[in-house]
């Protein structure tokens, strides 16, 4: 037989049988791909279902697991988790050990919530601005005398950081113990060059939470969004603005974020200097048994104001900083301020907002125009409308992004630090807050507020103009996953 002929008659039987066999594999392929991603889908599920989580949060990944595999299961392996055991037992440990020896010298404020600290005898001053935060901070980081910790966020590759980072560097040198705690994700791929800077002159710095799950045994989800700076562990600097340009810095910029800071000095600077080094021993890997000095050290009283220190997050046995803004919505009998930069509430908290506006207190609520996250804008929108309708005083902070985060209560209590009124800083991120009790310190804040509302639109007003809101189909699909944003 010809080679020819016999070549096409091999090929014309081989072709099929290889495209065949390869189509087979193919769909062999996909379909233990797809069996996978169901298996994987529904041990996740079954994770959700025995951890502590609203509704929403549980459909939402529930929406996007089943019915996007291949992107749901690894998101939720980078993102889902939300309650660290171990973590948990290490913080718990440090905390426990503190807290066993601050009660042979102290009394602590006991008003029922887990993780908080009361103390009378504090000193409160209030930085209103970006400028004014900055000035201070750099003040204390040259005028410290032996110990200098930070915790934050975000760390800047900017003016604002590099100022900053030089400062520490230089007081480092000089012999000063300087910790430097920074969030891998908020500060991701910004510091190598000032970390090995600050590490060069004898400084410590430590990354908490690697942003690569296979870098660590807990979720990338787990961020420490605390804001704390803590100096000869006796006055501290906390709220919600990162050392960067957007935040803070020389000179005023009309650009820079409206933000603001409070500085404590006293006893209650304890529970922050205890809730720094627990999250330092465990992003730093070190034993709590050497900073026992530290951990027993309660500073002198400096003043006539009463604050608590909560702390909230994946090591905290409940939600401490949501029982507390439950309960003031609830029990609050007259006014009730509310301002945050991002507002995508729990169910909880959304409907008690409902009722109690039924009931005709008057509720106001503060939020910038626009953002610097488009995503939970559009989140927002299916609340701002029904809490508008309940009546509750919406309004827009028009000149630029509104960072601040401030309730206020009746000028009876007022609640400041690093959260947001959104699902994420309430039951997933490492937070700080403080709650003030002295009526010159709400005073402060309550003034801090009104200014803002200079410059503030109703949200009848806002409503008019149609390219702010978005439409009713962006609105209902980016609702479906307003939990996890």
């Amino acid at each position: 037989m010809p080679e020819n002929i016999s070549t096409r008659i091999n090929e014309s039987l081989i072709d099929p049988l290889v495209h065949f066999m390869g189509g087979g594999f193919v769909f062999l392929l996909t379909n233990i791909t797809t069996v996978l991603g169901f298996i994987l889908a529904l041990l996740i599920i079954r994770r959700v279902l025995t951890e502590k989580r609203n509704p929403s949060n549980f459909f939402a990944w529930f929406f996007i697991v089943i019915f996007f595999p291949i992107i749901g299961v690894p998101l939720y392996f980078m993102f889902g988790g939300r309650k660290s055991r171990k973590l948990a037992k290490m913080k718990k440990q440090i905390a426990q050990n503190a807290e066993a020896i601050a009660e042979r010298t102290t009394r602590p404020c006991n008003r029922g919530l887990q993780d908080s600290f009361g103390r009378e005898g504090n000193h409160f001053e209030l930085l209103p601005n970006g400028h004014t935060a900055y000035q201070r901070l750099c003040r204390e980081i040259d005028q410290a005398e032996h110990t200098i910790h930070i915790a934050t966020y975000i760390l800047g590759n900017d003016a604002t950081g590099q100022v900053i980072a030089d400062r520490l560097s230089a007081r480092a040198a000089e012999g000063v113990t300087v910790r430097l705690l920074l969030d891998s994700l908020g500060s991701w791929n910004k510091t190598r060059v000032t970390r090995r800077k600050i590490r060069k002159a004898g400084g410590k710095v430590a990354m908490f939470m690697p942003v690569l799950p296979i870098q660590t045994h807990t979720s990338s989800n787990l961020r420490n969004h605390r804001k704390i700076a803590i100096f000869d562990n006796f006055r501290a600097i906390t709220g919600g603005q990162n050392l960067d340009n957007r935040f803070m810095g020389e000179g005023e910029d009309p650009d820079r974020f409206a933000d603001f800071s409070v500085v404590t000095q006293g006893p209650a600077v304890a529970m922050l200097t205890r809730t720094f080094l627990a999250d330092w021993a465990f992003a730093h890997k070190e034993a709590a048994a050497q900073y026992a000095e530290l951990l027993r050290y309660i500073p002198e009283e400096a003043g006539a104001s009463t604050t608590e220190i909560l702390t909230s997050g994946p090591d905290v046995e409940n939600d401490p900083l949501w029982e507390q803004i439950i309960r003031i919505i609830q029990e609050f009998k007259q006014n009730l301020t509310i301002i945050t930069p991002y507002f995508i509430p729990d169910d909880v908290i959304f409907q008690s907002l409902i009722v109690k506006a039924h009931t005709g207190r008057r509720i106001q609520l503060i939020l910038p125009l626009k953002s610097n996250q488009r995503l939970t804008d559009i989140a927002r929108y299916k609340y701002l409308r029904k809490l508008d309708e309940a009546g509750v005083d919406i309004r827009f902070y028009t000149p630029r992004m509104m960072h601040g985060k401030l309730i206020l209560a009746d000028n009876q209590l007022a609640i400041t630090g690093s959260a947001n009124i959104d699902m994420r800083s309430l039951f997933v991120n490492f937070e700080i807050a403080q709650v003030h009790y002295t009526p010159n310190d709400i005073r402060q804040l309550q003034n801090w507020a009104d200014d803002l509302l200079n410059d503030c639109i109703p949200y009848k007003k806002a409503v008019q103009d149609a390219t702010i809101f978005p439409s009713r189909t962006a609105e209902s699909l980016v609702h479906l996953i307003s939990p996890l944003l």
